[in-house]
């Protein structure tokens, strides 16, 4: 199963349960940090050393946030460690975000080129993708210059690889089938 479908469970409940307390932005704030401190290198190798444990981590953490957790919001990351899935934090960030942006009816978009757009393909995107998705959407851009060209759109749990690295992957299967 996949970051993504593991995280989503617990984006949607604890979003459920920060907009039901009206502390979406408050939520957001706190899982931002600790999605930042998962992916930590450091913290990272701690969360596979079977010696720390993941609920040394946390103790070690919430401290650091100071005043913005609730009770909840502890025992959420307490539940998270106990089942070993602190490493779903940026996903579940990600997710969390979705979600807000839904609420506001706007889907988020990343999108990946090989080179920096010009404002022009900017505003040709947004406007091609919002009539797309019937409404505004929140675009986000990345480069990678191994794509060789062509963008990679991804949205929610969809991928659009129109990458010319994809479409040569692609080629290169092809000829081998054939071959």
């Amino acid at each position: 199963m996949s970051n993504v479908s593991s995280a989503r469970p617990y984006a949607k409940a604890l979003f459920i349960k920060a907009k039901k307390d009206n502390r979406l932005a408050a939520v957001l704030l706190w899982l931002e940090a600790m999605a930042l401190v998962v992916v930590d290198k450091t913290v990272a190798s701690l969360l596979s050393d079977p010696h720390v444990g993941e609920e040394k981590i946390i103790d070690a953490c919430i401290p650091t946030l100071g005043d913005k957790l609730t009770t909840h919001d502890k025992n959420f990351l307490h539940l998270l460690a106990e089942n070993k899935r602190l490493e779903l934090l940026p996903a579940i960030l990600a997710l969390y975000q979705q979600l807000q942006l839904a609420q506001l009816n706007k889907v988020a978009i990343e999108i990946t080129s090989s080179k920096p757009l010009t404002e022009a393909q900017h505003l040709a995107l947004q406007k091609t993708l919002e009539q797309k998705h019937r409404g505004p959407v929140d675009l986000t851009y990345h480069i990678d210059s191994n794509l060789l060209g062509g963008l990679v759109l991804r949205c929610g749990d969809k991928v659009i690889d129109g990458s010319i690295k994809s479409q040569l992957h692609q080629l290169s299967q092809s000829i081998n089938e054939y071959a």
